[in-house]
């Protein structure tokens, strides 16, 4: 191992860690693991972390090391990583004892204020010098207290009003695209928001360190282990621009990057983009990493280096070339070990890091010593570990019976396996994080024979290399037990080492290589070698870490092995070691090597031709980002280089007095895309512009041309041979022909070959390739990258957003620009920041789409429920409609209710569920928040009879305040009947259940007082009578009877008030103050006659009112001025804590229905909550088409059935899910309505289920729609525009639209009516056609075809439609067969779809439509939407790539007219037909050979509806359900059970005799509506 005094040189990972701790001591941070960027674990950089409470940790000896191997890399970089605490820290740590005095005068003082002055150009940073490591810890204090650029967005946050304080603000608006001065420049004070930050550069002894935030991913881990994650085009454009954009401010401030590639490309959680300035050119060539002749070395900086004898004898080169590597192994003059290391780094795994280390196979079982010549002990290297510790039949009972089929769950290496392999030398802290959080030595394998068995994951490149690795460093594990066969470790890792090398090995290694990193990991190869990856629950997710398949071809076998000598620098010691042994064993150690002239030569010649066909198939493996062969690293001379550090770190941040500043100029850069289709004739003009002036520049834009590329690609633009033809003759790579065309336009003008003709990166961003929203959502988002608190980046965005930023740059900017920002809401807010938030939240709700607010809907369950309040939740409702709701936010009020130990979040929660509990319903409060409030209740009861600390009691009381105070909200809000029957009728009052726990606090006995009293006024006097006074027998009775009340010293006293604020709450002192508030007010509700007639202890009750509280009945039923004060007043938190637990003040001052708590004392104790309920009975929604016009509650809408059937088991339900038990229908008409005077066609029913739509004939035989509200069954309004019958109506999502079609599609406003577009295809486009004898016959066959198909054979009438939600799309199916997009936002019809007569006998018109089921994708994702089905009237069926419009198949799916089309889920299809079957088909199969078919019909089908799994249909007077789960077991035919609807009259049923044309689900309600050929609306269950 050489050492360069010259360059510098990487240390192995012993040296680093002790040159680390050693010169960071007093830090407060300690080492974790080196990093390196060569298949060697040799680095100058390495990842620490911060210590708990300071104290640095020793793992328990200098020679320890976290991570073992061979490294000859020049990374200068080192990074900090602590789960939320990261950190990169860079430093020129290549000096050693053996280079010490060159690495001094070269590498380290003389260059270090170029990078210093690098450094400073780019970002602020703190230069600490000799003797100043302590004041790390206050940096990194400030870091994690997001106070580091605090200057930044205050600074913005003031231009927001038009004040100017400081450059900061003008500086990062210049950085993002906005420069408001044409002479200022950025002062070096502002980072800019791509770079990533430096904490500081500190300088030791003879190194240099650059600290900073350690990003968790980078370009390549995105690239190779979630590509998902890049849903759509425009996610690419803006992750572009960013990088583009930082290196635009590299170029202008003179530096150039010079090493720009996917691995240098850092990125956040939420995938923002960062540029390290370690990796820059500049910084690398003045710590000695780079240079035109530079080759690093490595070596041990300590000359008592434990790990010398490791790292000697590698032949692996420093540059990464896989080709050269791979022949050198073939030809065995490049070891399996090292081979396999090579293998490790392409794949992305990582030296030291548990969670993705290094994998090596395991190849011996231990149980004997290898022998060659012997097969026992030898591992089957053509089978994973994970099947050899299964067993296969475990694992295809595994992939036969999973939902994901599947055969491995694990990575092959887990982060579990590498700790407990190298338990004995990792720290403590360590093994409890990884392994198990309670330390126990005895549960580590105790042998390596133990350990083999023990794991199912392969093994790593300590067992081959370090012998330390058996020694414990805790004096409570023993060492790692060798095999008897070894009688040392180094004699052990020379054996085990041996056997990797063999003759054995070598030959079965590929079968490995194979399976871990090549083509056995994908495709059919993966399934019979029973090696099918688990798939990650959200593709989407950002990974670090996972399975890269390198090769898609099988790996070739070893020509021949290494001899011995090449990697065994003891040979003579090993071989006597083995002499002892075995003499066979020696000769066949010694005499490995074979020469190529043993082969037989055309044995030879095939291996080699195949050897060199796999090499140069898998070329992506040396990707080339980089034009020229050397760099240059220089600064321009608009900076010059000879500032010394302290110049450069002092900014001159003064500004003329006299500049103004007008906020309304910037916001009108916020642009959306105008759709021009004229995008790719401006960037051919563009790239005529297009130039630059510095040839290291132009190096930069020539990596940004090969990684856009890449990103498209999934595989590099350029190797070695391919860059080398391109420079010789201009020979463009083939690739560029798939990449899209504005996409390759661009690319090529990056790659020129002639510098001077590549755009400049400034120009780039300025070309058409990225659309005004890309540039408006990156101007939103940059400012809330900067290193402050979430508040004060939550005021900027908001004031952005309240001033029309998010509408003006449009909807999907908007929808991109929303998990950014709902990310800093979710994070704990104080009540000042919560207006802002709830500000930016409404802003969001009035810019996104609806399609876009329910895929966002899973973030908002991690929003504080402070912000949910009443006008929010209601805007939230109608965006979502209410199954996404019920779904996705009302369950994150359930769990804040219940579970939330803040104050705050369980007074918002109770609030919020009673606003919610308004707009559901009833029917919901009754079944599903009144059950939830009871068992709280009893639950924090029982919680407060035991022993808990005070905290556990204070929730309790939380609880349980907040529960009774949802009760009270909910009471005005149900009829009487329903409150007795529920909370007093066969029910142990809870209010009373309260009142009688004398444990608890008196704050939760008032409210419970006060909430009993709102129930008693509710109910009435008679209620109260019979159901509460009965109730509060033993209350009474145990206040007549206790202490206080019999004491005669009391005097006169009145419930504790302030005189100087009538306002002020009046609250209980004792527990006898609860005769004070409750018998006054019985006495006067009931009377006090029946009051005394029920209470027998009532003369020593008003004995002691009188005594106490100088109260008295008097004849006139007037109370006493003292109980007069205490009527109305109610508690409030308010009186016994600090302001900030007010709810109503923190929540609901000046918001939707919240009243100042002086108006809700002089209103009543329920003012709030009386004045909710009048808004809910009497408030209605103009510009809501769907609110209930009933004026109740829009979820208790069907009336009440005959008294003979009895309440159907679900009609009190709260709303069914899919995944909720099979459903059983009754098949009975609950209610039925004459809709039409004709026929009722078709019907469409709205999210919320109150409101339908039904098309049917109407007066004169033309086509009517009839709006129907079901809370009364009533019909609102209607459109009768159409001339013919209506054959297929389309709610458009809730934005208020309908779709109807009677051949022409009519979009028209559903509240009024009025039509809004109207749709025709021209007849000059599709001649007439005559129908053949054959489809007359067919269409005729059943009178149900009637009105639907009458003018259907005119090619140009549209027959039917299909709306996709998420995609704002019409489709629209012709009579010729043909299908027409219509683009319902811009109200525009699209592209055409024409029918190919080829594939059919005849033209036949296109009768259904469906599109991919799934609603839980995200949008551009693979999956989403990418398939379109349509169903014919010949009864044929064509499957269509959404996305091209190409036909995947075609198939006979019915022997006659296709009725109806369904999509139940991403894969299946349900289709109807006149020929009286019903058929499910598995798009994953073979379509022509299925034989899923529903029969029993004895008439054509016309319609049926799916929910979840569950089928109806119909025929004729009959209706049938079934399942379709029923098809995992059962094929073929299968019998439906048919069902006659029966409606009731006065007791008696009778069976529907109508026949009937369409049905619809209310899956919520679990009903069911369908439409007769007589007219009729019926609500069945």
């Amino acid at each position: 191992m050489g050492c360069s005094p010259k360059w510098g040189a990487a240390a192995c990972p012993d040296c680093l860690e002790r040159r680390v701790r050693s010169d960071l001591s007093g830090s407060g941070l300690s080492f974790v693991h080196g990093l390196s960027d060569s298949p060697l674990p040799f680095a100058a950089s390495a990842v620490v972390q911060i210590t708990p409470g300071g104290d640095e940790e020793i793992s328990g000896s200098d020679n320890n090391s976290l991570e073992n191997g061979i490294h000859k890399d020049p990374p200068v970089e080192q990074s900090i990583h602590n789960d939320d605490n990261q950190y990169t820290e860079h430093s020129d740590s290549s000096s050693g004892r053996e280079c010490i005095e060159d690495h001094k005068s070269l590498s380290g003082l003389c260059k270090q204020p170029l990078a210093i002055s690098t450094i400073t150009k780019l970002t602020p940073a703190c230069y600490l010098g000799i003797g100043h490591t302590s004041e790390v810890r206050e940096l990194i204090a400030s870091y994690l207290t997001l106070s580091t650029e605090e200057n930044v967005i205050d600074s913005l946050n003031l231009l927001s009003e038009n004040k100017i304080s400081g450059s900061a603000g003008l500086d990062f608006l210049s950085f993002v695209g906005f420069s408001a001065f044409d002479d200022l420049h950025p002062s070096g004070c502002v980072r800019h928001p791509n770079i990533l930050p430096v904490l500081s550069v500190l300088e030791t002894s003879d190194c240099c360190y650059m600290l900073h935030p350690k990003a968790p991913y980078t370009l390549e881990n995105i690239m190779h282990y979630s590509p998902e994650a890049f849903c759509s085009d425009w996610h690419i454009r803006f992750l572009m621009y960013q990088i583009i954009s930082a290196l635009a401010c590299l170029h202008d401030l003179g530096v150039h990057h010079g090493n720009l590639r996917p691995r240098n490309i850092l990125m956040s959680d939420s995938l923002w983009l960062y540029l390290s300035i370690s990796d820059t050119c500049p910084v690398r060539h003045s710590w000695g990493f780079a240079g035109p002749n530079c080759s690093p070395n490595s070596c041990c900086l300590m000359e008592d280096c434990s790990s010398k004898d490791i790292y000697t004898g590698f032949k692996l080169q420093p540059s990464l070339d896989w080709q050269s590597h791979f022949k050198q192994w073939w030809k065995g003059e490049l070891t399996n070990y090292e081979y396999l290391l090579v293998l490790n780094k392409l794949a992305g795994r990582r030296w030291g890091d548990p969670a993705f280390h290094t994998v090596m196979p395991w190849v011996i079982d231990f149980t004997v010593m290898p022998d060659e010549s012997s097969d026992n002990g030898w591992r089957d290297l053509t089978k994973s570990k994970w099947r050899l510790a299964k067993g296969d039949e475990q694992l295809d009972f595994t992939y036969s019976s999973s939902e994901v089929p599947h055969h491995v769950s694990d990575e092959c290496l887990s982060e579990l396996a590498v700790c407990s392999y190298k338990a004995r030398r990792l720290p403590k802290t360590v093994l409890r994080s990884a392994v198990r959080s309670v330390y126990e030595p005895n549960e580590y394998p105790s042998s390596m024979q133990r350990l083999y068995q023990w794991t199912p994951d392969e093994c790593i490149p300590e067992f081959y290399s370090d012998p330390r690795i058996f020694t414990s460093l805790h004096s409570e594990m023993s060492d790692l037990a060798l095999p008897s066969w070894a009688t040392s470790a180094e004699d052990f890792i020379c054996l085990h080492r041996d056997a990797l090398e063999s003759d054995r090995v070598s030959q079965q290694l590929h079968h490995w290589i194979d399976i871990t990193f090549g083509y056995k990991l994908s495709g059919e190869a993966s399934v019979e070698a029973k090696n099918v990856m688990l798939p990650s629950s959200d593709p989407s997710k950002p990974k670090s870490i996972g399975r890269h398949q390198l090769f898609t071809r099988p790996h070739p076998k070893r020509l021949i092995s290494t001899p011995h000598t090449a990697y065994h620098n003891k040979m003579e010691s090993c071989a006597r070691c083995c002499g002892k042994r075995n003499g066979a064993t020696t000769d066949a150690v010694l005499n490995a090597y074979k020469s190529p002239n043993m082969l037989s030569e055309i044995s030879y010649l095939e291996e080699f031709e195949k050897a060199v066909l796999f090499a140069d198939l898998q070329h992506q493996l040396d990707p080339i980002y980089d034009y020229s062969d050397t760099s240059t690293c220089f600064s321009s001379d608009k900076y010059p280089k000879n500032h010394i550090a302290d110049q450069i770190l002092q900014h001159d941040n003064v500004l003329p007095a006299t500049l103004n500043f007008n906020f309304g100029s910037f916001l009108e850069c916020f642009e959306s895309d105008d759709g021009s289709p004229m995008a790719y004739q401006e960037l051919l003009l563009w790239n005529q512009k297009s130039y630059s002036e510095n040839e290291s520049h132009a190096n930069d834009v020539f990596s940004i041309g090969c990684i856009l590329a890449e990103i498209y690609m999934q595989r590099a633009l350029f190797d070695n041979a391919l860059l080398a033809a391109y420079k010789e003759i201009g020979i463009m790579p083939r690739a560029l022909q798939e990449l899209p065309s504005h996409v390759a336009l661009l690319v090529e003008s990056c790659i020129q070959r002639e510098w001077k003709r590549r755009p400049s990166a400034r120009h780039l961003l300025e070309s058409s390739y990225f659309p005004p929203s890309v540039r408006s959502a990156y101007m939103f988002l940059a400012p809330l990258q900067v290193l402050c608190t979430s508040r004060k980046r939550i005021k900027y965005a908001a004031k952005l957003a309240s001033e029309g930023a998010l509408k003006a740059m449009g909807e999907l900017a908007a929808e991109m620009c929303a998990p950014y920002c709902l990310s800093l809401v979710s994070s704990s807010l104080s009540d000042v920041d919560t207006e802002p938030a709830l500000s930016l939240l409404k802003e969001f709700l009035r810019s996104l789409t609806i399609q876009a607010t329910k895929d966002l809907a899973p973030e908002y369950s991690h929003l504080k429920v402070a912000l949910l309040q009443d006008s929010f939740v209601q805007d939230l409702w109608k965006k979502l409609g209410k199954q996404t709701y019920i779904e996705k936010v009302h369950p994150l009020v359930i769990s804040n209710l219940y579970n939330s130990h803040n104050k705050i979040i369980t007074s918002a929660a109770s609030t919020v569920l009673i606003v919610s509990s308004g707009l559901l319903g009833e029917t919901f409060v009754v079944k599903q928040i009144l059950p939830l409030l009871r068992n709280v209740i009893f639950s924090c009861i029982e919680s407060s009879k035991m022993s808990k600390p005070e905290p556990q009691h204070s929730w309790n009381s939380f609880a349980l305040t907040d529960s009774l105070s949802a009760l009270e909200g909910l009471v005005p809000i149900l009829p009487t009947k329903v409150v007795v029957m529920e909370l007093l009728q066969d029910q142990v009052c809870l209010h009373i259940k309260v009142l009688m726990q004398i444990h608890l606090d008196l704050r939760v006995i008032q409210v419970a007082a006060t909430a009993l009293i709102d129930l008693c006024e509710r109910i009435g006097p008679e209620n109260t009578l019979i159901y509460v006074l009965p109730q509060l027998k033993e209350l009474f009775a145990e206040l007549a009877f206790s202490h206080e009340s019999s004491c005669l010293s009391h005097t006169a006293k009145g419930l504790k008030s302030s005189e100087g604020n009538k306002s002020e709450p009046t609250r209980m002192e004792s527990r006898i103050d609860l005769v004070l508030l409750l018998y006054p007010f019985l006495a006067s509700l009931v009377g006090i006659e029946k009051l005394r007639e029920c209470c027998s202890t009532w003369f020593l009750l008003e004995q002691s009112l009188l005594r106490m509280y100088n109260w008295k009945w008097e004849p006139s039923g007037v109370c006493s001025k003292n109980a007069e004060n205490m009527k109305g007043q109610r508690f409030q938190p308010g009186s016994y804590i600090s302001s900030e637990f007010i709810p109503t003040k923190l929540l609901f001052n000046g918001v939707g229905w919240s009243m100042p708590q002086s108006e809700t004392t002089k209103f009543g104790r329920n003012a709030a909550a009386s004045r909710l309920g009048s808004k809910l009975e009497n408030e209605t929604s103009s510009d809501n088409l769907f609110t209930s016009s009933s004026g109740n509650q829009p979820w208790f809408w069907f009336p009440s059935p005959d008294s003979s059937w009895g309440v159907p088991e679900f009609l009190g339900r709260g709303g069914g899910l899919r995944d909720e038990l099979p459903w059983k229908i009754k098949a009975s008409v609950l209610y039925s309505a004459r809709a039409h005077p004709g026929a009722l066609r078709s019907l469409a029913v709205h999210d919320d289920e109150c409101t339908v739509f039904t098309g049917g004939v109407g007066p004169g035989f033309k086509g009517s729609i009839q709006r129907w509200e079901l809370p009364n069954m009533n019909c609102t309004s209607g459109y009768y525009g159409h001339e013919e019958v209506v054959n297929s109506i389309c709610i458009l999502s809730i934005t208020g639209r309908v779709a109807s079609c009677d051949g022409t599609i009519h979009i028209w406003n559903g509240q009024t009516g009025k039509l809004i577009a109207a749709h025709t295809e021209s007849s000059t486009t599709f001649p007439l056609q005559t129908a053949s004898v054959e489809q007359a016959n067919m269409l005729n066959q059943d009178a149900l075809s009637g009105g639907i198909l009458s003018n259907a054979f005119r090619g140009s009438l549209y027959t039917t439609m299909h709306y996709m939600e998420s995609e704002g799309i019409l489709v629209a199916g012709m009579g010729n067969g043909s299908i027409r997009f219509i683009d319902i936002p811009h109200g525009q019809k699209l592209h055409l779809w024409k029918s190919d007569l080829a594939e059919v006998s005849f033209s036949s018109l296109v009768s259904a439509i469906c599109s991919c089921g799934s609603d839980k994708l995200r949008k551009g994702s693979p999956m989403a939407s990418s398939w379109i089905a349509a169903g014919l009237s010949s009864g044929y069926c064509r499957l269509l790539d959404k996305r091209s419009g190409n036909i995947i198949a075609v198939w006979r799916a019915h022997d006659g007219h296709i009725t109806k089309l369904a999509a139940p889920d991403d894969h299946s299809i349900v289709s109807s037909s006149l020929d009286k079957t019903l058929r499910v088909w598995d798009l994953r199969g073979n379509l022509a050979t299925q034989s899923n078919i529903f029969r029993s019909h004895s008439d054509g089908i016309p319609n049926f509806s799916v929910w979840g799994q569950d089928v109806v249909s119909i025929s004729r007077n009959k209706i049938a359900l079934t399942s379709l789960s029923r098809l995992a077991s059962e094929t073929g035919n299968q019998q439906l059970a048919l069902q006659n609807l029966y409606s009731a009259d006065r007791g008696v049923k009778h069976k529907n005799l109508s026949v009937l044309s369409t049905i619809a689900v209310l899956p919520l309600s679990r009903l069911f509506v369908v439409g007769t050929e007589d007219g009729f609306l019926k609500i069945c269950h």
